[in-house]
């Protein structure tokens, strides 16, 4: 690694892999989530649709109230497994959030990092210029002297 590099730059980008991964997950959550709202919306036309028959044989009767019976019994689970799957939605949306606040967190060090650098650099770089117009007013100032020297020897 380079003199005053940023040491958390692979941290950095295990930051940006898990944010990457989270976001994943909650599309893959939310793609549940809406396929479960669908199934309880199909089970629920199912179940509007069975009516019950006005004129029929206490047999048929009792075929239809079992079915919708069952018909309803799938909708209860279907409505279960939708508020599971919007939990999940929720989980998966903390946990995106966890994990990009965890890579703001190593960004902001890394630009506090960069800007320490270029403070550092930019100070270097006025000593040095401070160094060279010292040593060249040094130079001029020891010139003039020894031509002042020189003159005034026969």
């Amino acid at each position: 690694m380079t003199k005053g590099g940023f040491r958390l730059g692979a941290v950095l980008r295990a930051r940006k892999a898990q944010e990457d991964m989270a976001k994943a997950a909650v599309v893959r959550a939310r793609a549940d989530a809406t396929a479960a709202a669908q199934r309880v919306l199909a089970r629920g036309r199912d179940l509007d649709g069975r009516g019950v028959p006005g004129t029929a044989s206490s047999t048929a009767y009792a075929a239809t109230l079992t079915a919708r019976q069952a018909l309803a019994g799938e909708l209860a689970a279907a409505i279960g497994a939708s508020r599971l799957a919007d939990d999940g939605v929720n989980e998966r949306m903390g946990e995106l959030t966890d994990a990009a606040v965890q890579r703001r967190t190593i960004e902001k060090l890394q630009e506090r990092h960069d800007a320490t650098r270029k403070r550092t650099e930019a100070a270097a770089e006025a000593k040095a210029v401070d160094d060279i117009t010292t040593a060249t007013s040094y130079r001029e100032d020891i010139g003039s002297y020894q031509g002042s020297y020189r003159k005034e020897r026969p």
